[in-house]
């Protein structure tokens, strides 16, 4: 008989542009039994000289495997995709990956088309670019059906080898998944202001990445003392208050202006400071912005 636990894993990856297509190349150099979709077949032909397999549809691609991934530009239109195959169609229990960008009434709609065709349903999103897929310390993040992430974990870590699975609501993975991104590109919109502010007093790009370190570690730290206060409560201002924050920010934004250099960022984290002393908290921790960006 054969040695059940050296069998190869089956993977389908449905979808093969820049972020989907490194997902299955990785996956293939792993040693997995590898089947491939895309609406342009054309961009399979590569994996497929590899040893990928082809599917010619949809159902096909899903019925290959025990785990399909699906990575398209978005997840309204792996919807679509999944929807035109019917009602009819029974996936035995098989496990449903999709790592495509979208919104949570997205999820919902894709969590129930899993559940009424018989397949586990895991959310997930990546949080990096395809050139780190497969590195040692690139997460994914998951949530959805327990069973799934257990019987799969070492597969998707093929991919990811920090993976981040948040529980088995479908729901938490994608606004957890959003605000992630929309921390990282605010602090690099950021970043790319006060670079180009330096650059108008002759310091190049590459000097001021040098230097952004000191503020990358200040950062790291003032995330920790404000989850650290915001759990706490204690949110006084004795380090610097929110009235302190806005004194100095403005002459931030007087230099922007002044250098004709676009300020939107600094624009944005006044007016969140402006928040907070609107709502009485102008003597309190910068920490206390969070609870005057509630809703």
């Amino acid at each position: 008989m054969p040695d059940l636990d050296k069998l190869p894993v089956t993977v389908t990856v449905m979808g093969l542009g820049a972020m989907g297509g490194v997902l299955a190349r990785t996956l293939l150099q792993a040693g997995c039994q590898l089947t491939v979709w895309n609406r342009n077949p054309d961009r399979a032909a590569a994996l497929v000289a590899d040893g990928a397999q082809l599917a010619g549809d949809v159902r096909t691609a899903l019925l290959a495997s025990d785990l399909t991934i699906i990575c398209m530009i978005d997840k309204t239109a792996s919807r679509e995709v999944l929807h035109g195959l019917g009602p009819e169609i029974d996936l035995g229990g098989r496990t449903l990956v999709n790592m495509s960008t979208g919104t949570v009434d997205d999820v919902r709609r894709l969590d129930r088309w899993a559940r009424e065709h018989n397949a586990q349903y895991l959310d997930a999103g990546i949080m990096c670019y395809p050139k780190d897929i497969g590195a040692a310390h690139t997460a994914i993040l998951y949530s959805g059906a327990p069973e799934a992430w257990q019987a799969h974990e070492q597969t998707l870590k093929m991919l990811a080898g920090s993976p981040r699975y948040l529980g088995a609501d479908p729901l938490s993975c994608t606004p957890t998944y959003l605000a992630l991104y929309a921390f990282y590109f605010g602090a690099f919109a950021a970043w790319m202001e006060g670079a180009v502010l330096a650059a108008t007093a002759g310091v190049s790009v590459q000097a001021f990445q040098a230097l952004s370190p000191i503020m990358t570690d200040m950062l790291v730290d003032g995330i920790n003392t404000a989850a650290r206060r915001i759990a706490s409560q204690q949110l006084g201002g004795e380090q610097a208050s929110v009235d302190v924050h806005v004194s100095g920010q403005e002459v931030v934004l007087d230099a922007l202006k002044n250098a004709q250099v676009p300020y939107a960022t600094t624009q944005a984290f006044l007016s969140y400071c402006h928040m907070a002393q609107a709502a009485g908290m102008g003597d309190k921790d910068i920490a206390s912005l969070y609870h005057a960006l509630q809703p």
